[in-house]
């Protein structure tokens, strides 16, 4: 049954239920709430469709990289091969679908399933984004690649860059070499820091001096508190012996 017919039934029903006296005043109320609900179903079709919208711009027209042609996509989009630094894929990780694997484990367990622990290992944190880039490129030499999934990974990749000052517009293989070059020379320095650590001793004479004036400070703070505590009982004995 449509809007309109609904509304006509219900408008005959209505008026017989009244009397003529009150038909103006019923008339008025009953249109009054009909466009509230029309404005309300507005608003409501309009959230949806807002919900609904894509947070992309190029997914709004190719589904994959399959339906984009590269001559088409802007050079962000564009496969760049190159070879990876060494260590970073190993020798059965020789292809492309095999890297983009092996890059995407390594970003899953860095960002999503470890991220807890990026302010701990910095080096690690940095070395991973090389492996971010790397999924990226390789995700763009699939062809069932999802346009939309790649537009978010870019947006990803330009904040990644921003930490190390590379520019959104580098390419590929520069950003990969200043990621793992930075990630190692930072993976030097905290094993460094970490041996120094495990070296270091306190020696005993020093550290039963901090034990003495360790126990010194609790005596003197226990001090100061039973010292309130007698002029607080002083004062009230004075106050009594007042009266």
């Amino acid at each position: 049954m449509s809007l309109m017919s609904l509304v006509t039934e219900f408008s005959y029903a209505s008026i017989n239920a009244i009397n003529k006296k009150n038909l103006f005043t019923f008339i008025k109320l009953f249109l009054a709430s009909v466009i509230i609900i029309l404005i309300s179903s507005s608003f409501l079709e309009a959230a949806k469709k807002e919900k609904d919208k894509k947070d992309c711009i190029y997914c709004e027209k190719y589904e994959t990289l399959e339906d984009w042609p590269e001559s088409e996509r802007p050079t962000a989009f564009i496969y760049e091969e190159f070879d990876y630094p060494e260590g970073m894929f190993t020798k059965k990780q020789n292809d492309s679908k095999k890297k983009q694997g092996a890059a995407g484990l390594k970003v899953y367990q860095r960002f999503v399933k470890n991220k807890g622990s990026l302010n701990k290992y910095q080096h690690l944190m940095i070395r991973d984004m090389a492996y971010f880039e790397a999924l990226f490129n390789e995700m763009l030499n699939d062809k069932k690649a999802n346009v939309e999934t790649l537009e978010g990974l870019k947006k990803g990749r330009e904040a990644m860059r921003m930490s190390l000052q590379i520019s959104p517009k580098a390419k590929t293989s520069e950003a990969v070499l200043k990621f793992w070059a930075t990630g190692k020379m930072l993976k030097v320095t905290w094993q460094q820091n970490k041996k120094k650590k495990k070296k270091s001793k306190i020696d005993p004479e020093i550290a039963e001096r901090a034990a003495v004036l360790s126990d010194l400070k609790t005596q003197i703070a226990t001090a100061k508190v039973n010292a309130q505590r007698a002029a607080t009982i002083e004062a009230q004995k004075k106050i009594a012996e007042a009266k």
